[in-house]
């Protein structure tokens, strides 16, 4: 059995996914530790299953593309190895760090180890920056942590991990970002690395308007799961911000005519909201302590 298994999805990265395994299997070569791979073809149109079993992996095919998320997924559920490393096919993360990565995490004891991104390739366009900046801003309060790089694709976990949260995890490009913030609200252990981040081989598949809305919706739906007081406090005090504004220009600029009246309603609307996030916080912990009492969900292929 292997002690480490690299899941891989791929999506048409025949270009790149042939290097990228030889690169990993050399990696390993001279450790102590035993390394298997499994590259998920999501679906490609092109040869990308072929080039990774002639570079010596094992290929699982979907027979359509349902995304990286799944695809991770599937892969995970297959694996034989109590750890489990994940990155991408295109040659972007530096795969040789893989070996320190796993040694690295054992030895400190984390139930997660994430590759920091850094260099010129990682920043990208404007909106993809501003994007970026927003969520981790988002679950940096929510987690009370600081996260260096939530949706990193080069990590090392423990499979038992993410077998557990597998059911509520996202199955797109915002599986990274679910499992970082789950992770962090349930207390494991998580640590980031520095890495240096390539230019990719090929095109992206990241669609960055519709993708930027899945892994919003995503994202609360992890907070209002984990964490739900953090999202109704932030709501809370956002309309609460409006009604101090709004009482302010009343006492200060009278000629703006606000009342009273708008002022107060800002400060009713935000108590609603905050205790309908105590309620939240409750119907959580309820739920917590009834799915303790049961065996833990498994994810099929496990």
């Amino acid at each position: 059995m292997a002690q480490v298994t690299v899941v891989m999805p791929a999506y048409n990265e025949a270009g790149a996914i042939g290097d990228t395994i030889r690169k990993i299997r050399t990696s390993f070569e001279n450790t102590p530790i035993t390394c298997g791979i499994i590259v998920v073809d999501d679906g490609s149109s092109d040869n990308t299953g072929e080039q990774a079993e002639r570079a010596g992996a094992t290929v699982l095919r979907h027979p359509r593309n349902i995304g990286y998320g799944n695809a991770l997924l599937t892969g995970i559920a297959n694996a034989d190895s109590p750890i489990v490393a994940i990155t991408d096919a295109d040659g972007t993360y530096p795969v040789d760090e893989l070996p320190s990565m796993v040694e690295e995490m054992n030895v400190r004891g984390l139930d997660m180890l994430v590759g920091a991104r850094q260099g010129k390739f990682y920043h990208g366009s404007f909106i993809k920056r501003i994007s970026r900046i927003a969520f981790k801003a988002l679950a940096e309060f929510t987690v009370g942590q600081n996260i260096p790089d939530i949706n990193s694709g080069l990590r090392v976990m423990r499979r038992e991990m993410i077998m557990k949260f597998a059911p509520v995890l996202c199955g797109g490009f915002s599986f990274t970002t679910t499992i970082t913030v789950i992770a962090m609200l349930t207390n494991y252990f998580v640590d980031y690395r520095p890495i240096k981040y390539h230019e990719r081989v090929g095109s992206s598949h990241v669609r960055y308007f519709r993708d930027t809305l899945r892994t919003a919706q995503i994202l609360i739906m992890a907070i209002l799961m984990f964490n739900p007081i953090k999202l109704f406090l932030l709501a809370s005090g956002f309309v609460g911000a409006f009604g101090l504004i709004a009482v302010v220009l009343s006492l200060f600029v009278p000629s703006l005519n606000l009342p009273i009246l708008l002022a107060s309603l800002f400060f009713l609307t935000a108590v609603i909201i905050l205790s309908l996030g105590f309620i939240a916080e409750q119907r959580r912990a309820h739920m917590e302590r009834i799915s303790s009492s049961r065996n833990e969900v498994r994810f099929p292929g496990s």
